[in-house]
């Protein structure tokens, strides 16, 4: 078995687990949720599962194949103070809420600026929020 989907598994059957999705943006293409219940910290790094619903089914080239998904889970790291983000790994989930394709873990993406009025935003803001309260 694929080590990537493997993993890509195991981190969908983590998330399809979670207790408290919470909606954190919309656009044309997707709603956007994190996972309250997934928000870990390490030093200045916050993790959280992060999930996009699609309006409609997309088809896109993944490894050379065509691929079509509904839903996308994703492991998204951030650091509140710097207001950067970047996506540690992402999955993508057919229409029946299986796996399609994984990316496996990425562990050197580029970290990212947070852009104003994006999802991004609104999931850094509910994110960073709930581990003040912490």
């Amino acid at each position: 078995m694929d080590r990537a989907w493997l993993l890509g598994l195991v981190l969908f059957a983590a998330a399809a687990n979670a207790t408290e999705w919470v909606e954190v943006g919309a656009d044309t293409e997707a709603k956007y949720y994190v996972d309250v219940d997934s928000i870990s910290v390490d030093g200045d790094n916050v993790s959280v599962h992060k999930r996009g619903v699609y309006t409609h089914v997309l088809t896109d080239n993944f490894d050379g194949h065509p691929t079509t998904f509904k839903e996308s889970i994703g492991t998204v790291e951030l650091d509140c103070a710097r207001r950067i983000n970047r996506v540690t790994q992402i999955d993508m989930l057919g229409e029946n809420g299986e796996v399609v394709w994984s990316s496996g873990p990425m562990k050197k993406r580029m970290w990212e600026e947070v852009r104003p009025n994006s999802h991004a935003q609104s999931t850094l803001e509910v994110v960073c929020a709930r581990i003040h309260k912490l």
